[in-house]
C-alpha cells in the first residue's frame, strides 16, 4: 500500500487512526524515521489532514536555511522542480506540521511547501499535531476561525 497520499491520509483519519497513518506514511514512502520516533516520545494532539491556508505560517521561502552547501540546495529544488512537474499525476501527502506557542513548524513537507509556493497555491492539506493540549485547543480554534476557509 501507498501511504503518500491525501486520499490514504483521509481514510485513516476518518477511522479515527491519523497517528497511525503519519508513522506509516513517514516509516515508508515519507521517509522520515527521526520524526515518526519523536513523535512516539511523549502524547501528541493531532488534527487533520485538512484543507487549510498556510500563508500565515510564516515559514521561510526556498531551500531551508539549515541546507548551506551549493548541492544541497541544487538538489533541494531539482526534488521540488520535479514535484511540480509531477503535481497534476499526484496525489500529494499533506504537511506535517507542528503548532506550539502561537508558531508554526514544518516537520514533514518543505520540498511540497516550496512547490506549493512556487505554484501560488495557498490551501493545502495539513495535518497538525501539538504537544500539550492548549496548544492544541488554540490551533483548532485558529483552523475553525471563518477567515481559514477557502
Amino acid at each position: 500500500m501507498i501511504y503518500g497520499s491525501t486520499k490514504c491520509a483521509m481514510e485513516y483519519a476518518q477511522r479515527g487512526e491519523i497517528e497511525k497513518w503519519i508513522q506509516l506514511f513517514l516509516r515508508n514512502d515519507g521517509k522520515n524515521i527521526a520524526l515518526a520516533d519523536g513523535l512516539l516520545l511523549e502524547k501528541r494532539y493531532y488534527f487533520g489532514p485538512i484543507t487549510t491556508d498556510i500563508t500565515p505560517f510564516g515559514i521561510e521561502e526556498g531551500a531551508p536555511s539549515y541546507l548551506t552547501k551549493a548541492n544541497d540546495i541544487a538538489w533541494f529544488f531539482h526534488v521540488v522542480d520535479n514535484m511540480k512537474a509531477s503535481y497534476a499525476d499526484w496525489d500529494v501527502p499533506p504537511l506535517i506540521v507542528s503548532y506550539a506557542n502561537g508558531k508554526y513548524e514544518i516537520n514533514d513537507g518543505r520540498h511540497r511547501h516550496e512547490a506549493y509556493r512556487q505554484m501560488n497555491m495557498k490551501h493545502v492539506p495539513v495535518v497538525f499535531w501539538s504537544s500539550s493540549e492548549e496548544d492544541f485547543n488554540a490551533l483548532v480554534t485558529i483552523l475553525n476561525h471563518p477567515w481559514n476557509e477557502k
